[in-house]
């Protein structure tokens, strides 16, 4: 995403400005003060609900920012994102239609991380939908890390709750489940299939590649500049939710 900022701003003859802060710092207070940009493109934000501190003090500001995130009807500011819900339903269907009943799923689904939140809503809305449970005792708590993903399927093992197919909230999370699925002597996608969110390059290499969800990161990255740049001209500017694409690969 980040290279197509760069190439969108370079073709609009705009500069980058790239800078990595942490939540607990006052950036938006040092950008105000600073005033080396014309505008914000904010990219991951951790807990939701700490962030949201900042984006009302930007909005106070009358700040003009862009950020990627979860598409929120009383969202603060302009916001691209990608369906959530709407791939979380895609990945559903198709592990059904496999013939898996018994889903498990491996992410924080909370107010705190709406995306994945929102995976999950996708997920249960079709399992509800096709008369199947939601098992509380199948969705175990991640961040998206793949040490963080083996260590929660682990859990999810320890608990002996039949399962024949599992949903990572990103596939950083799916890769670490992978190993914990293949040390528990669990096979993919004979006995579990997994899928994961997001479709990064690791995905089509792992073993055996990763069936996920595609975001278009190329689009994405150009749309966020193309946005900003509209605000900064005094242009009127909305929301944008981008479509998922599920990626079919050998793990599921």
């Amino acid at each position: 995403m980040l290279g197509s900022i760069l190439k969108t701003c370079a073709l609009r003859g705009y500069d980058l400005l790239t800078s990595f802060q942490q939540l607990s710092a006052d950036w938006h207070k040092d950008y105000e003060d600073s005033r080396k940009a014309d505008g914000l493109i904010l990219l991951g934000y951790g807990d939701w609900e700490t962030y949201r501190v900042r984006l009302e003090q930007l909005v106070g500001q009358k700040t003009r920012y862009v950020r990627w995130g979860s598409v929120e009807p009383n969202g603060l500011g302009l916001v691209l994102g990608c369906d959530n819900i709407g791939g979380g339903r895609d990945v559903a269907r198709h592990l059904l239609n496999r013939g898996r009943k018994n889903v498990a799923f491996v992410g924080t689904a909370s107010d705190h991380y709406p995306e994945f939140r929102d995976r999950y809503r996708g997920l249960c809305d079709v399992l509800r939908g096709a008369g199947l449970p939601v098992d509380p005792g199948l969705h175990v708590d991640a961040l998206s890390s793949e040490q963080v993903g083996y260590e929660a399927t682990r859990r999810l093992l320890a608990r002996d709750i039949p399962f024949d197919a599992l949903f990572a909230a990103s596939d950083l999370i799916a890769l670490g489940a992978l190993r914990a699925l293949d040390e528990a002597g669990r096979r993919v996608p004979e006995d579990v299939a997994v899928a994961g969110f997001d479709d990064i390059p690791a995905a089509r290499l792992s073993r055996p590649p990763l069936t996920t969800v595609a975001q278009d990161y190329a689009r994405a990255g150009a749309l966020l500049v193309d946005t900003l740049v509209r605000q900064i001209a005094g242009e009127t500017t909305e929301n944008v939710m981008l479509p998922a694409t599920l990626m079919v690969r050998a793990s599921a």
